[in-house]
């Protein structure tokens, strides 16, 4: 007796097919560009390598932030370690990555005892887009990094390997004259290169003020509503949160901060935006609104980052919300 009927046999055989002629392209072509020296060791997005080794190798019952960049930037990681007493990492990178990326890295990496913090800009929750760019920054050649992105992306990002390739190839490099040598990710702990901004639990501690020329970025305007938040997202946002549940791992969402001069919807609109995160997700909210909307006054160099002021503001806020979470059990 089989389990499947001959035309469903006939089905999956074509479609394990199918994935696996779009798999191996797609692995050639990275490891043609493997052969690329590796030239943005020290950029924001290769920090992604760095987070990857953290969440592998860094034991104990762990606090894990993950967003975009608003959340490197907007925590304190030293201190939310401190006042917990538990290991904080901070693995997120940029919104541009997007959300799928951030659920299926705390899918892979998440232990029993964790808590997952998810750190979400309103991109990330309207679905915006993969910067197929971006996406190559941050995961190179490591193997590691592709196994996070979804399939679904893999076509996108083989358009889009020449673009990269052309930004990654050396100037005046030749591999006749210098020779080949495939890039390695395999680096002692704590050892991974990444930017110097960084600190050694994944957020920037770089000293840092506001260096926009209005206190905002007039150039990134952003219109919240009840509307604003994909709803397949927040399904999965859900989904995700009660398969962690099964696992023994706590999630919790906090909005990331946002520069109240760039917002031009209303109060009330701001409102029902935060309305329908809750709703959705049915997850406790650690950083709410209107408190995420925050003075530009403490921001850096854009709307979603936050000055070395601002981000021990938000900290302490998150920490009001979260210790009482935490000695609930």
């Amino acid at each position: 007796m089989t389990i499947f009927s001959r035309p469903m046999r006939r089905w999956l055989l074509r479609l394990a097919a199918f994935m696996l002629a779009l798999a191996l392209p797609f692995a050639a072509l990275i490891g043609f560009v493997g052969f690329v020296p590796e030239t943005s060791q020290q950029s924001l997005l290769y920090t992604l390598h760095y987070k990857l080794d953290l969440l592998r190798d860094t034991p104990g019952d762990r606090i894990l932030i993950v967003g975009g960049s608003a959340s490197e930037y907007g925590v304190r990681c030293e201190t939310i370690q401190q006042a917990t007493g538990r290991p904080t990492l901070c693995a997120g990178v940029t919104a541009y990555l997007g959300a799928d990326f951030y659920l299926n890295m705390m899918d892979r990496y998440a232990r029993e005892g964790d808590t997952v913090i998810l750190m979400m800009e309103h991109l990330l929750l309207r679905g915006t887009g993969v910067d197929y760019t971006v996406l190559w920054q941050a995961c190179g050649t490591d193997p590691d990094a592709w196994a996070l992105v979804p399939p679904g992306l893999w076509v996108g990002a083989a358009a889009s390997a020449g673009q990269y390739l052309a930004q990654r190839w050396p100037q005046g490099w030749n591999p006749l004259q210098s020779g080949l040598r495939w890039t390695s990710y395999d680096y002692p702990p704590g050892q991974t290169p990444h930017s110097e901004d960084f600190g050694p639990l994944g957020d920037v501690t770089l000293e840092r003020g506001n260096i926009l020329e209005h206190g905002y970025n007039t150039q990134d305007l952003v219109a919240l509503g009840a509307d604003a938040p994909d709803p397949a997202i927040l399904r999965r946002i859900r989904r995700f949160a009660d398969e962690m549940a099964d696992r023994g791992v706590q999630v919790l969402f906090s909005h990331a901060p946002l520069n109240d001069l760039c917002v031009t919807s209303t109060a009330a609109d701001n409102a029902a935006y935060a309305d329908a995160v809750r709703q959705g997700l049915d997850l406790p909210v650690l950083v709410d609104y209107p408190f995420a909307l925050m003075d530009a006054g403490y921001f850096y160099d854009s709307n979603n980052h936050l000055n070395s002021e601002g981000a021990a503001l938000y900290t302490d806020a998150l920490l009001d919300s979260l210790l009482p979470l935490l000695a609930q059990g």
